[in-house]
């Protein structure tokens, strides 16, 4: 009886330490969308805040795309955004590789056939990586 029980016990664990990992190419580095932002002549992706963040310049706030009622409303927002649009979503609570708003908008995204987005890159969290290197915020 021990050994099913430590069988599920580091079952469990290992489903606790998953990491989401993402290629540098579905990646935005935030610096380079912080510019973008700041410059009233370049064309601004669309924005989708997917967790709890503050809003960026021109963002639109989805809500944590871990809950469900938050994951239709990305579907409906996304019906009226055409699929080969520069998309870019970004949620901040925590490092990117555990984020769970992160994964599941990507999940809605790719499944939708969405070709041109991307993650903003935020690896420690939203504050860190945005908020404390004066970025602009909404």
């Amino acid at each position: 009886m021990k050994k099913p029980l430590l069988v599920f016990i580091a079952s469990i664990a290992c489903a606790l330490a998953i990491a989401f990992a993402y290629t540098p190419e579905k990646l935005m580095d935030s610096a380079q969308l912080a510019e973008r932002l700041k410059t009233p002549s370049v064309k601004k992706p669309v924005i989708l805040n997917v967790g709890p963040s503050a809003p960026l310049p021109g963002s639109q706030l989805i809500g944590n795309a871990e809950d469900p009622a938050n994951r239709e409303k990305l579907k409906s927002t996304l019906k009226n955004i055409p699929k080969n649009s520069e998309v870019v979503l970004y949620c901040g609570c925590c490092k990117l590789e555990d984020c769970w708003n992160i994964h599941e908008a990507d999940k809605v995204l790719s499944g939708l056939g969405y070709t041109h987005y991307k993650i903003l890159n935020l690896p420690t969290d939203f504050n860190k990586d945005w908020v404390d290197k004066k970025y602009p915020l909404q």
